[in-house]
Parts: C-alpha cells; structure tokens; sequence
C-alpha cells in the first residue's frame, strides 16, 4: 500500500531530525584534528606519496558511489517508507565519509590541509546527496503506467 503525502512528510520530517545529529560528527572530527596540530607530536608535513592518493580516490569514490545510488533510486517493488529511510542513510554515510578518511590521512601526512580539504569534499558531498522531500515523495508514489495503445 503507497502511502499518503502526509504520511511521507512525517516520515521524512522524522527523519531529517534523526540525520541533522550525523553531521556533528564532522564537528567533532574538526575539534580533535585542531587538538592533534597544536600537540607536541604533531610534525612537520611530509610523506603520504601514493598513500595520498589512495585516501583520496576512496573518499572521492564514496561521494560517486552515493550519487549513483541517489539517481537509480529505491529497487523496483521496494517503494516503502522503510526502503526511503534505508536509502536517505545510506546517501548521507557516502556523503560523510570523505571527512574520516581526511582526518586518517592527516595523521599519516601531518597536513591539516588533506583533512579540511576532504572536509570541503565532505560538505559538498552533503549537499549533493541530502534527499530531499520531493525525492521521497518521488519514491514513494507509483508511477502511473504509460498509455500503450497505438495511435490511429
């Protein structure tokens, strides 16, 4: 059974509240990189070479990954609320994990620079994948069949 606009607008409504917490995470992240620069064992930037690289491509491919999933939308037959939330988590954990994968590196770079630069990625990520309330409504109504008599 679809269920009805407002029933979806409770849903998501619901479950922005419940996502808006995930991005204090990156608060969190930011406070403790800012910790480790001013320590004693935090030295001067160098090395990372290829492993550089590698961070980036994964933090990079995560973002695409969820761009990928956002247009494909919910499998055909799982047009639920359930099937909406499941997606919208899994969109916004694509979207956050460039910020992670840029504070593991600049602890093995000694770059600040490679955190906030996949922090910058990471919030754009976010602002790319946020599913928003017509997305949902868009997932949860069924789509009308196509006329399929020929014309005359």
């Amino acid at each position: 059974m679809t269920p009805d606009a407002e029933t979806i607008r409770a849903a998501y409504i619901e479950w922005v509240r419940r996502a808006t917490f995930s991005g204090a995470g990156l608060f969190v992240l930011i406070a403790a990189e800012q910790l480790a620069v001013r320590s004693d064992f935090w030295g001067a930037p160098g090395g990372g070479g290829a492993l550089r690289y590698l961070f980036w491509s994964v933090g990079v491919a995560a973002v695409f990954v969820g761009r990928n999933m956002k247009q494909r939308g919910l499998a055909a037959g799982a047009d639920t609320l359930e099937a909406s939330r499941s997606l919208s988590w899994k969109l916004v954990v694509f979207a956050l994990i460039p910020a992670p994968i840029g504070f593991i590196l600049s602890f093995l770079t000694r770059s600040a620079v490679d955190f906030l630069a996949m922090l910058l990625v990471s919030l754009v990520a976010f602002a790319l994948l946020f599913p928003p309330y017509k997305l949902w409504l868009a997932w949860n109504t069924p789509v009308a069949p196509a006329d399929e008599s020929e014309p005359a």
